[in-house]
């Protein structure tokens, strides 16, 4: 059985059809996206005179005047994990004098694209065989949960445990430790704990279990990221950034105390790598989906083991 991992993919449109393609690239039997699905930006595409429409996107403002070059846009956009959004200019003032009109529109935009995304599977997979596993994680609302349940093709494993192959299963855990932004499935060690064990002690045998864990292990190797100040600015050391690790005690203390057959990670996107933690392999593909590029891994596993892994992108 061939198993292939991608995580935070953050609205990126580019990477949803690349994770859909990598079933037939890669000739995996299952495929897996560990969570953060959903973008972080609104852009905002105003109508001005003679139809003409502007849009600050990546920092550069940009005017377009015709409908192909209105679509080219949207699609730029939509491409970099974010939602373009048609208005007026006093459309526009409306939502800037209140900041809970902005969060409901953020996430009716960011709902419709996760519901596209489910019919858009479903229309390329389904029939193929192929077994296809999209969870949210901590950057996730929780209703993504409920577009994702109502799939006929798409099984979520955030909280539960699926069967797979050959007598394997697959634990999800879309949760994680707390982050300076208060994202909407953030919550404290001793919660995150919890939860894991209560799922775990679902597992039939956690030795032929992945664990797919949003939040890496603390200290593993796969969580390093800048250090924030009280402003939530980098830190800086000796003219680069400074590192530190942010991953998770709880699920540090999962990977040691059940032993699972491998550990699939992601959240952190610049910590790409493959360590072992305990004897354990664990794995965190990293994530580029602003510039439209899908890391991911390759996993082969056989009725003895994991036989390989492969850090892949495209």
């Amino acid at each position: 059985m061939r198993v292939y991992f991608c995580s935070d993919l953050h609205a990126s449109r580019k990477c949803w059809k690349k994770f859909l393609a990598s079933a037939r690239f890669y000739e995996a039997d299952v495929i897996v996206v560990g969570g953060d699905i959903t973008g972080k930006f609104v852009v905002p595409i105003v109508e001005g005179a003679g139809g003409a429409r502007t849009a600050t996107f990546m920092g550069v403002e940009r005017r377009v005047g015709t409908p192909d070059e209105l679509e080219t846009l949207k699609t730029r956009i939509a491409d970099a994990g974010q939602y373009p959004f048609e208005t007026t200019p006093d459309e526009r003032d409306w939502y800037a004098e209140d900041t809970a009109r902005v969060d409901a529109l953020f996430k009716r935009l960011a709902l419709d694209r996760v519901a596209d995304w489910v019919a858009e599977a479903e229309d390329k997979l389904g029939g193929t065989g192929t077994r296809v596993l999209v969870s949210g994680a901590n950057d996730d609302v929780l209703e993504v949960d409920d577009v994702l349940a109502a799939s006929a093709l798409i099984e979520d494993p955030n909280g539960t445990v699926v069967d797979l192959d050959d007598g394997y299963q697959i634990l999800g855990m879309g949760w994680g430790n707390q982050t300076p932004w208060a994202c909407p499935r953030d919550i404290p060690e001793d919660q995150l704990a919890g939860r894991i064990d209560a799922v775990a002690g679902r597992a039939r045998d956690p030795a032929r279990t992945i664990f797919s864990l949003h939040v890496p292990p603390l200290g593993s190797g796969l969580d390093a990221a800048p250090e924030l100040d009280a402003d939530l600015r980098p830190r800086l050391d000796g003219g680069g950034l400074k590192m530190v690790p942010v991953g998770s005690t709880a699920v540090r203390d999962a990977i040691k105390t059940y032993r699972p057959l491998i550990g699939l990670h992601g959240h952190i996107h610049e910590s790409k790598g493959v360590k072992r933690l305990a004897g354990v392999p664990v794995v965190n593909p990293g994530s580029e989906y602003a510039e439209g590029v899908l890391d991911g891994a390759v996993i082969d596993l056989d009725k003895r083991g994991v036989r390989g892994i492969r850090l892949v992108t495209g």
